[in-house]
């Protein structure tokens, strides 16, 4: 079993089955110890306040999320972030606030990170990325 850092984006695959990259997602994480970091609940919390979701689809949704393991940041993540987003910004390719977020949390504890938008990230150095494309 490995540990592996899950992007928002691989929590809404498979968070909808009809997706059409559920069942690559699916694979890649299946049997694993999966963590989402702080960012991703928080983007998370953001779905059913920005779309009015109703109370079933939300308890749907915390159900689904309650099987992850959270992560949250201290003053190492802080530094991280820092680093990350100097560092993007540096070689040209400035990174969002919310991916540096998540970066930091796959860096400082060593966590490969399984996303659908591996061109978010491939200027982070100190990451391993799992890329689910098709």
């Amino acid at each position: 079993m490995t540990d592996l850092l899950l992007d928002t984006n691989i929590v809404s695959i498979l968070f909808k089955p009809g997706h059409r990259l559920y069942s690559e997602a699916l694979k890649a994480t299946s049997g694993n110890h999966l963590l989402i970091g702080f960012m991703t609940l928080a983007e998370l919390f953001l779905w059913p306040a920005r779309n009015q979701w109703g109370p079933a689809r939300r308890t749907l949704l915390s159900e689904f999320i309650s099987v992850f393991t959270r992560l949250y940041p201290d003053e190492s993540t802080c530094r991280h972030w820092a680093d990350i987003c100097s560092e993007c910004f540096g070689a040209g390719r400035p990174i969002g606030v919310a991916d540096a977020w998540i970066a930091a949390c796959a860096r400082q504890w060593g966590l490969a990170l399984v996303t659908a938008d591996s061109k978010d990230f491939e200027s982070v150095s100190g990451i391993t990325l799992v890329p689910i494309r098709k």
